[in-house]
């Protein structure tokens, strides 16, 4: 194998890996992909076919991270848990993050949906049906990052194929 070859192996590989983190809350996976298509271009040299590729790989990066904060935000907000709540569920998803591996930030970004909005409500049953509304948008944004981290991988991999 010549060391072009290993290289965009490399880089696959580490895009992969950017993938499995739109999925698992680990590693920021959009940016990941992007990392990797910036490097690629930075050794191999952009061209213009480079250029558009890192431009449209850029603005999906940045619509896919968009999407996972605003799809939970405005699902919780319109099944009824206020902005403070939010912010305390956000303030858990970070502190879960450190405590518990994998899966603490959205696990703690759900406990703290429930728990403002059993506080706000004292009705246990309106916030499991706020808390489960909130999760199931935090799965379609996962889904709709994994498509778009495809999307990402796929343009680049036209850029490899075009150079």
């Amino acid at each position: 194998m010549s060391a072009d070859t290993l290289f965009i192996v490399f880089i696959a590989v580490v895009m992969v890996v950017g993938i499995a983190g739109t999925v698992l809350p680990i590693l920021p996976g959009l940016w990941v992909i992007w990392a990797a298509a910036a490097v690629y271009g930075v050794v191999a040299g952009f061209g213009s076919g480079g250029w558009v590729a890192i431009a449209v790989i850029t603005a999906l990066a940045v619509v896919g991270t968009a999407s996972a904060v605003y799809l939970p935000q405005r699902t919780a907000a319109s099944v009824g848990v206020p902005w403070w709540g939010q912010l305390i569920a956000l303030g858990c998803a970070i502190a879960g993050f450190f405590v518990v591996p994998v899966v603490g930030a959205p696990l703690g970004f759900v406990v703290g949906i429930l728990v403002t909005t059993i506080v706000r409500e004292r009705h246990v049953a309106g916030a499991l049906n706020a808390t489960w509304a909130t999760l199931k948008a935090m799965l379609l944004a996962s889904g709709v990052q994994f498509a778009i981290g495809l999307m990402m991988m796929a343009i680049w991999i036209l850029w490899v194929w075009a150079g």
